[in-house]
């Protein structure tokens, strides 16, 4: 039922690539502006009159520590009018947030292995989430906050950009049915060494294929609802796993890189690449490929090379992705508007929460309208059971026994296959 809630608070945690940059400046926006004029880029410019006089206001950023807290929130201040978020820091700052604020959204950007303890945190006091990718890692986990989340009419969404993509969502949308029944398809995605070494301190926590590997399985179970079968995954550790000898401070205990073949029930088979130590002399921010076939054509893309490069002095040849994220120019203001499908997800996990919460729709009605929770399960399972599959097989292959080891995919999880136990 429609309620005459009009304010709602939203908090933040986690300050690093994502939180403080993308999450954040989407946010600013919201607060700035509403949500109203974003709705238009993913499909739901009719709600755009229901929810225009909804405002948001950020009362908190936490952060581990007090230094980035701090920061994140003062220039916030200074980019919005009257916006006043306080800093909060510490291993569970979340914490602290909720027994001081009583919030409607929490927007989650930790690390990989750090986003259930604050998503269910948020869902036991009755906030709505939207998260970054992956969920969790483990499925037992996921399994807790979707269900909690069904049970108190809460929003859940994971930040699924890659859903947003045109050039994804052209390919999906547009060309996939066209080339008959998909046989299999090849998917590429590399990140830079700084992200592993520099950007990342938490790298050894998780690894290439949950990392990034999560956007690509996204796409193929939202867009062509392919059901995971099993799993074989390998991975290598030759470069972090000795990190202390190769000009870094510490050894990462992570693989370099992790090959992932997923078989699916309609026959489809996926080969995922992903790895996280590309040289910084690559001349994109990253490396996205590609490729599908079918009984009746194929479909390459090299998502790096979007067509837009440039060679300049002491930078080189780069090629560069302004559809992720832009900043436009606002006339007569220093602040741009920011602009992207890296910021469409998060338009529209927040649009699901603030209908869900003035009482306009259930969350069980919008299930189709944003990247869901639920909708990341089966992923979920996948990376669990690679990183499992990949751990065995690469202990057999350093005893010269090769990969043997698979999973096999099931509602309620995964199990192994290890013929050398």
């Amino acid at each position: 039922m429609l309620n005459d809630k009009k304010n709602l608070t939203v908090a933040l945690i986690g300050g690093g690539m994502f939180g403080g940059d993308v999450v954040l400046r989407s946010i600013e926006d919201f607060e700035r502006c509403g949500i109203a004029p974003y709705l238009g880029r993913i499909g739901l410019d009719e709600r755009a009159r229901e929810l225009a006089e909804v405002s948001l206001e950020l009362v908190a950023i936490g952060t581990r520590t007090a230094q980035t807290a701090e920061a994140l929130c003062a220039a916030y201040s200074e980019r919005v009018p009257k916006a006043a978020p306080v800093p909060f820091h510490g291993e569970t700052p979340w914490v602290d947030i909720f027994e001081k604020y009583e919030v409607d959204i929490l927007y989650v950007a930790t690390p990989d292995h750090l986003h259930y303890a604050p998503t269910l945190h948020a869902l036991e006091r009755e906030a709505h989430v939207m998260v970054e990718k992956p969920l969790t890692l483990r499925l037992d986990q996921a399994d807790e906050l979707i269900e909690l989340a069904k049970k108190k009419n809460l929003v859940v969404g994971v930040d699924m950009h890659k859903r947003y993509d045109p050039c994804h969502r052209f390919i999906f949308e547009e060309l996939a049915e066209k080339i008959g029944r998909p046989l299999y398809a090849r998917a590429v995605l590399e990140e830079p060494l700084e992200v592993a070494t520099e950007i990342f301190k938490w790298a050894a926590d998780s690894n290439p294929f949950s990392y990034v590997g999560i956007h690509w399985l996204d796409l193929f179970t939202h867009y062509l609802g392919s059901e995971p079968l099993s799993v074989h995954a390998v991975g290598q550790k030759a470069l972090l796993a000795n990190w202390d000898s190769e000009g870094g401070n510490r050894k990462i205990d992570t693989f370099d890189a992790m090959q992932v073949s997923v078989d699916y029930r309609d026959g489809l088979r996926v080969y995922y690449v992903n790895s996280w130590i590309n040289p910084k002399e690559f001349e994109g921010a990253v490396n996205q490929e590609l490729e599908l076939a079918g009984t009746l054509g194929k479909i390459e893309f090299d998502q790096q090379d979007r067509g837009l490069r440039a060679t300049l002095a002491g930078i080189g040849s780069r090629t560069y992705n302004p559809h992720f994220t832009a900043n436009i120019k606002r006339p007569g203001s220093a602040h741009p508007a920011y602009d992207g499908y890296g910021k469409d997800s998060i338009t529209a996990i927040t649009r699901a929460a603030i209908e869900v919460e003035i009482g306009l729709s259930t969350a069980a009605e919008l299930e189709d309208d944003y990247p869901t929770a639920g909708s990341s399960r089966s992923n979920i399972i996948v990376i669990e059971a690679a990183a499992d599959v990949a751990s065995r097989n690469h202990l057999h292959i350093e005893n010269g026994q090769g990969s043997p080891v698979t999973a096999r995919i099931g509602e309620a999880g995964y199990e192994i296959n290890d013929p050398l136990s």
